[in-house]
């Protein structure tokens, strides 16, 4: 079959990660300090996974459906919008299901790859600019109440590469564990390594029916980090450099994710 997951190239370099409190004065303490963070080469989803391409995963894999799809059947009316209701480990499953078909080495994006991709390389508060916009992005400002099919907030939403729906739509499952700052963009890799590995191996968790993960992977997943907003939050966390994170078992109707793959 063929999977088209739309993927752009983020070139290497520099960026700014984190803020500043003189350029953004909502930054909370967890985003300082600002710093910049060489990255290599990368390619990440302009898009959301959508419940269109989810559904073809789940048809091949027979993995379990969605929280939020009705009784588990597909929503063909809602095909373009973000798939949302799916764990950590549901969309780590999804990205080894996309590595075969497509393959890519398929994974999650890390943190600063997402903030990379979000904001270009000047630290811009929202994926636009420095100031706030109505219209740019689906937040709790719209007052639209549920996801909207990807692309309807492009291209006046878009970030300096391109990439849609990082300021609000749905929050997104990123690979990096929750930690503070500075980075260091060596800093933490082999853990990073570790934990993929540990998401590898437990894409099927849930389909088990266990209810909690043994200690030493428990330790790789704990505290996993979310990034973006949603259409239920407010510009604050359509920042691009907010920081959240949740429980790898969490589901939630604003949370979906998007792939990345580096060569």
């Amino acid at each position: 079959m063929e999977l088209n997951l739309d993927f752009v190239k983020i070139p290497a370099g520099e960026f700014l990660m984190g803020s500043k409190l003189s350029v953004d004065p909502q930054a909370s303490s967890d985003e300082m300090p600002q710093h910049r963070l060489e990255v290599s080469d990368y390619f990440i989803m302009r898009y959301p996974v959508t419940n269109a391409q989810y559904r073809e995963f789940i048809l091949a894999t027979g993995h379990r459906a969605p929280l939020f799809w009705p009784d588990g059947v597909y929503p063909a009316e809602k095909a373009q919008h973000p798939v949302v209701g799916v764990s950590l480990l549901d969309a780590a499953a999804f990205c080894l299901w996309a590595a075969k078909v497509t393959g890519l080495p398929v994974r999650l994006p890390t943190e600063p790859e997402w903030e990379k991709a979000a904001r270009g390389v000047d630290g811009r508060v929202y994926p636009w600019g420095n100031r706030w916009e109505s219209g740019r992005c689906n937040s709790s400002e719209e007052k639209i109440g549920g996801t909207t099919p990807v692309g309807q907030f492009s291209p006046q939403g878009d970030s300096p590469f391109g990439i849609a729906e990082m300021g609000g739509n749905v929050q997104e499952w990123i690979l990096s564990l929750y930690r503070p700052y500075p980075y260091n963009s060596q800093d933490g890799r082999e853990a990073l390594l570790n934990r993929l590995d540990s998401l590898t191996t437990l894409p099927r968790f849930h389909e088990t029916g266990g209810t909690s993960l043994p200690g030493s992977l428990e330790a790789a997943l704990d505290k996993s980090m979310i990034r973006g907003g949603s259409w239920r939050e407010d510009r604050f966390r359509s920042r691009c450099a907010y920081r959240s994170w949740a429980a790898p078992m969490h589901r939630s109707d604003d949370t979906g994710f998007r792939c990345c793959y580096e060569l």
